[in-house]
């Protein structure tokens, strides 16, 4: 029974939308069934867990099984529910719910009430605070609504010029956002894959438009441009420098999510610097992160993302924020999801601990730390080589390598990763051997290291071979 889309769909519902449901099924407008009725009281309790022949028994107490009756009910009850998500949707939406009353107002010929409530629409709409693409999708709409009203009871004048200069100023708006978003989406996939290619239709034209746009004129095209042309050019001083002067002072033009991505876009360029060596860039994407994390636009649904907690601290503890990153860790803990809250906390707690060099409390934590998720265990296996090493347990390092070495040779799905923690193993293991040995002899492992490309923990086996 739990795998039918009826069960699944019903479980995702909330306390509160089950009750709403209920509510919804007795309305003889949505459904008229009193089997649905019944089978809805079946999924509310403890019948979930039946069969369908347990279940049927119970909507239809004086028949016999009937696959097919059954199967057609549960069908009938998933598009009810289909129905009811639709509708919750639409009342959520107060703009795009007024817009489909004013909608059905001209269809109707209920012209006075269409123009007020259109007049009432476009006031709240002018006020919200948001200027993204969905803001100018819905001026669009609505002007188009007016435009045609206009049209079929009026005479053309000066109303229908104004009309159609604000319908295209819209619509051209919302096409130059929603093509620029998607184009900084296809570079930043783009960046993570020499082999993919993702052009984006119009792309080169809408920017050479943004580009004649004047920041007080629109910002949020502004930031939006500014963003794609951060990502486009990394190494571009003056466009890193414009996104983050407009991301602070016009990202509240954007909804959460959005924002949230305008803010990603300017510290992963800032931590792209960092990881070729220049460090200012460091506190620079430490800074957006503590941003961002302040204006509550990294969280979802009062949820941090594991990763987002774990670069938060070692970026803090990077530019010798300990006290903060120690507070944030204990006090942010409340933050990570339920399911990996404990795990995540020991292994970011691991974390702190190496920062600092406290090699025995590392290894101490990730002896409780679930290695399943695959950049964990990564980041773990590193933070352990190194602990040993500093420690002197040589039996215990050189088992570890090896166990290492071949857990990577089995992984095929781990991208440059793969390469530069077998390249760590590799390094590591000579840095052993020749340790101890006349200069001339470390050097040479030294220009294998500095020659070889991809290698986790570069530094500190260069550090490791010095003296």
């Amino acid at each position: 029974m739990k795998s039918t889309l009826a069960a699944q769909l019903f479980a995702v519902l909330t306390e509160k939308e089950v009750l709403r449901f209920g509510k919804f099924l007795q309305s003889p407008y949505f459904n008229r069934r009193s089997d649905v009725v019944a089978l809805y009281r079946c999924m509310g309790n403890l019948h979930m867990e039946s069969g369908k022949e347990a279940i049927f028994a119970h909507v239809y107490p004086a028949q016999s099984f009937d696959r097919a009756k059954f199967n057609h009910l549960l069908t009938f009850f998933a598009e009810r529910l289909e129905q009811f998500f639709a509708c919750e949707e639409l009342q959520q939406d107060r703009f795009q719910n007024r817009l489909l009353r004013c909608r059905a107002f001209h269809q109707r010929g209920l012209l006075t009430h269409f123009d007020e409530n259109a007049r009432e629409l476009a006031r709240d709409h002018t006020a919200a605070p948001f200027r993204n693409a969905g803001w100018w999708l819905l001026e669009y709409q609505l002007q188009n609504e007016v435009f045609a009203r206009q049209v079929l009871h009026q005479r053309g004048g000066s109303g229908h010029a104004q009309n159609v200069s604000a319908a295209t100023q819209a619509l051209t708006t919302f096409f130059l956002l929603e093509n620029m978003r998607w184009s900084a989406t296809a570079r930043s996939l783009e960046s993570l894959s020499r082999d993919v290619q993702l052009p984006v239709p119009l792309s080169m034209e809408s920017q050479q438009l943004a580009a004649q746009t004047q920041a007080e004129e629109n910002p949020a095209l502004a930031l939006t441009y500014a963003g794609l042309q951060a990502l486009t050019n990394p190494d571009d001083e003056v466009a890193y420098t414009r996104l983050k002067w407009l991301l602070r002072a016009h990202v509240g033009l954007f909804p959460p999510t959005e924002a949230r991505d305008l803010y990603m876009t300017a510290i992963n360029c800032a931590i792209r610097r960092h990881n070729r060596g220049e460090r200012r860039y460091t506190r620079e994407a430490f800074d957006l992160y503590r941003e961002a994390l302040a204006a509550q636009l990294l969280t979802d649904n009062g949820l941090l993302p594991k990763y987002t907690f774990i670069n938060l601290l070692n970026l803090a503890q990077l530019i010798g924020e300990h006290a903060w990153a120690l507070d944030f860790l204990e006090q942010g803990r409340t933050l990570l999801p339920p399911a990996d809250r404990e795990n995540t906390y020991r292994y970011a707690r691991a974390g702190y601990h190496f920062r600092r060099s406290e090699y025995p409390e590392v290894l101490a934590l990730l002896r409780e730390v679930d290695f399943s998720d695959a950049f964990i265990h990564l980041d773990a296996r590193k933070m352990l080589i190194r602990s040993y090493y500093e420690l002197g347990e040589w039996s215990v390092l050189a088992s570890l390598l090896d166990s290492f070495k071949a857990y990577l040779r089995r992984q095929k799905d781990l991208g440059y990763h793969r390469a530069s923690y077998l390249n760590l193993v590799k390094f590591t293991q000579k840095v052993m051997r020749v340790a101890g040995k006349r200069a001339a002899v470390r050097q040479q492992v030294a220009a294998q290291i500095q020659a070889t490309e991809a290698v986790a923990e570069r530094e500190w086996l260069l550090e490791k071979l010095v003296g």
